[in-house]
């Protein structure tokens, strides 16, 4: 059996890539409304999802590599000690977006009782 080197473990880098930088982007602009009365955590707020959203695109590159290696080792029949990534880091993402959604509600209701 052969491996075909394809694109697939590309697509998958470039998907995620694009996945975190639109997390890391809402969460960055979530913050600096839900606080834009305070100039400290209105800058503090975004450089915290920046910091994280940059600490992500690190941790997944590398998850993406790990996976790589281990379909390659398995494909030519090498062994390999290397087992493939958990979904940790898939709920870490999940976990994030789950919280900029809930600051956009936080931020939408709290607007709508103030007028």
């Amino acid at each position: 059996m052969t491996w075909d080197r394809g694109l697939q473990f590309e697509r998958t880098d470039l998907s995620w890539r694009r996945t975190v930088l639109a997390v890391t982007a809402g969460l960055a602009l979530a913050g600096r409304y839900l606080a834009a009365g305070n100039a400290v955590l209105g800058i503090a707020l975004p450089a915290a999802a920046l910091v994280c959203g940059v600490g992500m695109l690190w941790l997944f590159t590398a998850r993406i590599r790990r996976a790589e290696r281990v379909v390659r080792a398995i494909t030519i029949g090498a062994p390999t000690i290397e087992r493939m990534p958990g979904g940790g880091l898939i709920a870490a993402v999940a976990l994030m977006t789950g919280l900029a959604i809930l600051a956009g509600v936080v931020f939408v209701s709290t607007s709508a009782l103030v007028t």
